[in-house]
């Protein structure tokens, strides 16, 4: 797959610590097990709707290998290594429109992480010609939907039963959060075996 890998961007947390979101790479496959790994169970819970512990070896690739267009998927890493500690990710689901999802590991959540992700995410998107995003949230999971909510992307929520389902504007795209990493020399290397 020929990827055009979109550039980092660097964002201070809430609690002073720097991070880069980065575009996530094919050779992400190990710092993904890692970081789901680390994962408590809740957390877990929260993103896939259940408590999923194990990742297969195919479905680690298929996370870590998107084209940027109709797939896309950021992460927060630290300044000085690939580590994960956090995921955002897109999957276009209509011409103009596509589902997110993501998951911050616990010691790091509330923090900023997550409404930075979907900056980027969005930032993105609207490169690609989305103006929709849609998300499907348990109603338990207050931090996503505080995310959701304290958006700038005039955020509509609706429940049914135990699922919060939540759509986002993206026409009005505000400044970002972030800004692109002038310092950091951006990624732009493949696994090997990936064309």
């Amino acid at each position: 797959m020929d990827i055009t890998y979109p550039p980092e961007w660097t964002i201070t947390l809430r609690n002073g610590q720097p991070m880069r979101i980065r575009p996530i790479r094919p050779d992400d496959v190990p710092n993904l097990f890692a970081f789901h790994e680390r994962l408590s169970l809740e957390s877990l819970r929260m993103r896939y709707f259940t408590p999923r512990r194990r990742l297969t070896e195919s479905t680690a690739r298929h996370l870590c290998t998107v084209d940027f267009k109709d797939r896309a998927a950021f992460v927060a890493s630290p300044i000085d290594s690939d580590t994960l500690h956090a995921i955002g990710r897109y999957e276009r689901d209509a011409p103009r429109s596509a589902e997110v999802a993501f998951i911050v590991e616990d010691a790091l959540q509330g923090l900023g992480i997550g409404p930075a992700l979907l900056d980027r995410l969005a930032h993105h998107a609207r490169s690609q010609g989305i103006e929709r995003f849609t998300a499907a949230v348990l109603c338990e999971n207050s931090h996503m939907l505080s995310v959701f909510r304290n958006s700038p992307f005039r955020p509509q929520v609706t429940v049914e039963h135990d699922c919060a389902f939540v759509k986002l504007d993206l026409a009005a795209l505000p400044e970002p959060i972030a800004q692109p990493a002038r310092s950091l020399v951006p990624r732009l290397r493949q696994a090997p075996g990936t064309a």
